[in-house]
């Protein structure tokens, strides 16, 4: 099994982190270019406005099924969704509780968001597709980077991927790591 995990296109910040910036829109438009080189039997894209665009130029290329889905979103950040990473810390620091900890209200915490991942790498064990390419997040990428490695949680700093990078793993039928390769720098 070959799985290609894209970050999404470049986007904007505060209320328009949902929404790709002309960059992004350009860097998507080359992702599916360079998509075009890779046999891909199905996408899972998370379920956000700006996977869905990042993805939009490839599926109008591959023609392969696609499934949109809140499973490969980023950590839920519930009443914070579109605040700055300020109202975030404010919000952090009158909790009380430290950043693994904090749930905000309607969201997840970071052990939430990295169990999501490992129930995600379950269901990827029964997908019957042998090459899959997951449009997702930095955050949600780290995480299954960290699993499939079988590093620590404490590990998945050193994981973080730029707009439009690939991440790369090939399986054995027992899940076990064949090859694994990170392009930290956007797909250009």
């Amino acid at each position: 099994m070959k799985l290609y995990f894209i970050r999404h296109a470049q986007r904007g910040y505060g209320e328009e982190q949902d929404t790709l910036t002309e960059e992004g829109v350009e860097q998507a438009q080359k992702l599916a270019k360079y998509l075009c080189k890779f046999e891909i039997d199905k996408i899972i894209c998370s379920s956000l406005n700006r996977t869905r665009k990042t993805v939009e130029p490839t599926l109008a290329i591959l023609h392969v099924p696609v499934e949109f889905t809140d499973e490969v979103i980023e950590q839920k950040n519930g009443i914070l969704q579109g605040r700055t990473a300020e109202e975030y810390r404010t919000a952090l620091r009158e909790s009380g509780l430290t950043k693994e900890e904090f749930r905000p209200e309607g969201g997840e915490n970071e052990s939430d968001a990295y169990h999501r991942a490992e129930r995600f790498v379950q269901k990827l064990k029964k997908q019957k597709e042998q090459n899959i390419l997951i449009i997702s997040h930095a955050g949600f990428i780290s995480n299954i980077v960290v699993i499939l490695l079988k590093k620590s949680k404490e590990e998945r700093k050193n994981y973080k991927s730029d707009f439009c990078a690939l991440t790369y793993f090939e399986l054995d039928d027992h899940f076990n790591v064949l090859d694994y390769r990170t392009n930290q720098k956007t797909i250009s």
